[in-house]
C-alpha cells in the first residue's frame, strides 16, 4: 500500500469521486487510479488482493464489460466507496 498521509488520501479519493460524479472519469478509469495512485499494485496484485481474477480487473479497467454492481463493488471497497444504483 502506497504511503500516502491521511489528508493525501481524503484528496486522492475527493478527486476520484468528483470527477467520476461529473462524468470526467469513467468507473474503470476510477478504479485504475485506486489501484495505481492509493495502492501502487499492478493488475494481478490488486485483483487478488479483491477476489477477483486480472482478467475481470482489467476488463473493467479498459471498459471491455459491463460488471455487476456486486463486482464493482469489491472494486471499489478498499478505497471505501459504495457503488449504488439509483433509479431517475
Amino acid at each position: 500500500m502506497h504511503n500516502l498521509t491521511v489528508e493525501e488520501r481524503k484528496t486522492l479519493l475527493g478527486d476520484i469521486n468528483h470527477n467520476l460524479l461529473t462524468g470526467c472519469l469513467t468507473l474503470g478509469q476510477a478504479a485504475r487510479r485506486i489501484r495505481t495512485e492509493l495502492y501502487q499494485m499492478s493488475q494481478t496484485q490488486y485483483a487478488a488482493f479483491i477476489g477477483l481474477s486480472a482478467k475481470t480487473l482489467r476488463d473493467i479497467e479498459k471498459g471491455n464489460t459491463d460488471p455487476k454492481l456486486s463486482v464493482l463493488s469489491k472494486v471499489f471497497r478498499p478505497a471505501g466507496m459504495n457503488i449504488i444504483a439509483q433509479a431517475k
